[in-house]
């Protein structure tokens, strides 16, 4: 019985580390405001910081869950009550069902929402890009973040931005000719870490509100914007955008989906010492 009761003292830390981890993304999902510019290229009808706010609070509830059931776990491992174990055992299949109920539907709400994102995002860069009165400030604004971040230009290319609306306002209304917006442009600060869970942690504790994307500084402004593909090599970023925001999204929702995976894998052992535990007890109380 000894080594049954740290077994489940084991795996009710490993789930409390888990629940723990569950709250750390839904705090960085709050805290994270260049999460808002990444989904809005992939939920144009809706409004990106409820869908964000939705999924971070979904998570801080799970986890806090998670995190109060394992507290419980680890002194329940300590009671010889089946009762308790039992009331415990329900508990831990009731989150289960939850966590892989969560994971299908967010495996199901990534399909749905690539499922023609390639077109969605074509037709948004040709007609709404830009910021006059006529544009989408915010999808502009995420697409220069995505640009800024992943180093890339355009949904395929750079030439995406070929004789669309926003082309066409910069060759009639500025004497200096852009052929690429700034962030398509290679960057004097390496823009790797932008909305990195480092970066969030530094804006809150130092009060820096400063978004790169917003202002960026070309390496070679000059360079970037000559037209001649040999002119802006090096200067300028090439590479689409497309398959970068994919592998982006894909990475968080396979994280989630990973997370809620191990986490009903860690309770179902749980469960099963719980059963040999409640056992082992009810053996003792017929002898």
């Amino acid at each position: 019985m000894k080594y049954l009761k740290v077994a489940l003292f084991i795996f009710n830390l490993l789930i409390w580390l888990a629940g723990c981890t569950v709250l750390v993304m839904g705090v960085w999902l709050l805290l994270g405001p260049s999460n808002d510019h990444l989904f809005n290229l992939f939920v144009p009808d809706v409004t990106p910081h409820v869908t964000i706010h939705m999924v971070a609070y979904i998570l801080l509830g799970l986890g806090i869950t998670v995190v109060t059931v394992s507290f419980c776990g680890c002194r329940v491992s300590f009671h010889e009550s089946q009762c308790i174990l039992a009331i415990y055992m329900s508990v831990l299949i009731a989150l289960i069902v939850i966590e892989l109920v969560i994971a299908a539907l967010g495996g199901l709400m990534i399909f749905r929402v690539l499922s023609g994102l390639e077109k969605r995002l074509g037709e948004r860069l040709s007609d709404h890009y830009g910021y006059n009165s006529n544009s989408d400030i915010s999808f502009s604004r995420s697409l220069d973040f995505a640009q800024y971040k992943f180093n890339c230009c355009g949904i395929h290319s750079d030439e995406d931005y070929n004789d669309t609306a926003w082309w066409k306002y910069i060759q009639e209304s500025q004497s200096k000719r852009q052929h690429v917006p700034l962030t398509c442009c290679v960057q004097n600060i390496e823009p790797e870490n932008a909305g990195s869970p480092i970066s969030v942690v530094s804006r809150v504790f130092h009060r820096n509100d400063d978004e790169p994307w917003v202002h960026p500084q070309p390496k070679d402004e000059q360079s970037c914007q000559i037209p001649d593909p040999e002119g802006h090599a090096n200067y300028r970023n090439k590479e689409g955008c497309l398959n970068k925001i994919i592998a982006w999204l894909q990475f968080q929702s396979f994280t989630l989906v990973f997370l809620a995976m191990a986490m009903a894998g860690i309770q179902t052992f749980g469960i099963i010492t719980s059963a040999f535990l409640c056992r082992t007890l009810r053996d003792m109380d017929i002898d």
